[in-house]
C-alpha cells in the first residue's frame, strides 16, 4: 500500500509524505493495541498476571488470611510457548496470503 501511495501520479510530495506517515502511525497504533491483548507472551498477559496477583492479595487481606505468596509464573511457560507458536504461524499464513493476493488501493 505504501508503494502504491508513493507512486500515485496525481499526488504531490506533501500528499505522499502525509500518506506514508499516516500509514506508519496507523501501524504503530495497531501494534500497540495488539500488544495489550491479554495473552501471556504479550505485555497484556503480563499485565493480566499483575492484576490477578493484586486481586488475590486484596482478597486474602479482606478475609484476614495469611498470603500464600506469589503465583509461580514459570509454570505458565508452556502456555506462553503455545500462544507464541500460534501467533507465529498466524503471521506466516498472513504473509503467504499477502504474497499470493496482495491488498490494492482502489
Amino acid at each position: 500500500m505504501a508503494g502504491q501511495a508513493a507512486s500515485a501520479p496525481n499526488a504531490d510530495l506533501l500528499d505522499k509524505l502525509a500518506s506514508g506517515l499516516f500509514l506508519l502511525g496507523s501501524l504503530n497504533v495497531a501494534l500497540f493495541t495488539f500488544n495489550l491483548v491479554p495473552l501471556l507472551p504479550l505485555d497484556g498477559g503480563h499485565l493480566a498476571s499483575v492484576v490477578y496477583e493484586a486481586a488475590k492479595r486484596a482478597a486474602f487481606r479482606l478475609r484476614k488470611k495469611t498470603w500464600p505468596g506469589p503465583v509461580d509464573t514459570a509454570r505458565l511457560a508452556p502456555l506462553s510457548q503455545a500462544v507464541f507458536l500460534a501467533l507465529f504461524l498466524m503471521g506466516l499464513i498472513v504473509m503467504i496470503a499477502d504474497f499470493a493476493n496482495p491488498v490494492a488501493l482502489l
